[in-house]
């Protein structure tokens, strides 16, 4: 943590979350005492992603762990550090977030990842950005000052975990995609639905769902952020399983 900035999370807090991070206990252990680089929470991130939905990316590309170093450090912090973690606003870091997202979807799909369901996706590229965000956000050792200033801005990163609470406790519509289509809130089941965060693939449905959860939010008693909320109830579905 840099210095003159309040950590976003305490403690607690992350010695609860740090079992959900993708990586051997002694590297749990480091990011708990050292924290996490930018690169090292995209880094992170993507091993949220690559299970199934990432299934065929080694084929297409070749050395995806080249590859994907290269897209970190060449595309993706580039371009937060030169303006998502700049946002003043809300638009501001909406429209960067996009615009991440499709460098993302380009630069894979320049290297060969670009043919049927393997694309980096909508729901595919929401997930490695929001969830890197995230763990910047809990371990981060550098740029504290610039994610203490988006914190409020972050989107919530969607998967089959979070579903259910975002259509039930928000009453906030999922994102369709070919194939799904979303129920009343109050009837959803993301198993017994099959969703699959990963097929999303249209940008403005996608930010029309992260609008109704910000503003879903906002009417709450005590108002509470994107992220806030999530950390929360991520939590609590995972014990779930």
């Amino acid at each position: 943590m840099e210095k003159g900035h309040k950590p976003l999370f305490t403690e607690e807090e992350k010695q609860e979350f740090i079992g959900s991070v993708k990586v051997k206990k002694t590297k749990r252990e480091t990011i708990l005492r050292d924290g996490l680089s930018l690169s090292e929470a995209f880094t992170c991130a993507y091993l949220d992603v690559a299970r199934a939905p990432l299934r065929g990316i080694a084929k297409a590309v070749g050395d995806s762990k080249k590859v994907r170093e290269e897209c970190i450090e060449e595309i993706i912090v580039p371009l937060c550090t030169g303006s998502l973690l700049k946002a003043k606003c809300t638009d501001d870091f909406d429209n960067a977030h996009e615009e991440l997202g499709n460098r993302i979807r380009e630069y894979y799909a320049e290297k060969g990842y670009n043919k049927g369901y393997d694309v980096f996706t909508v729901g595919k590229t929401q997930k490695w950005i929001n969830m890197a965000l995230k763990y910047a956000c809990i371990y981060a050792n550098e740029y504290t000052g610039g994610l203490q200033e988006i914190f409020h801005y972050c989107h919530i990163p969607i998967d089959r975990y979070i579903a259910n609470p975002i259509a039930k406790e928000l009453d906030v519509k999922l994102p369709e995609y070919e194939g799904f289509v979303m129920p009343q809130c109050n009837t959803f089941d993301a198993e017994k639905h099959n969703y699959s965060w990963s097929k999303i693939d249209d940008y403005q449905a996608y930010l029309t769902c992260q609008n109704a959860i910000r503003e879903a939010l906002g009417r709450s008693t005590p108002a509470k952020c994107a992220l806030e909320w999530e950390f929360e109830w991520w939590l609590k579905e995972k014990q779930k399983k």
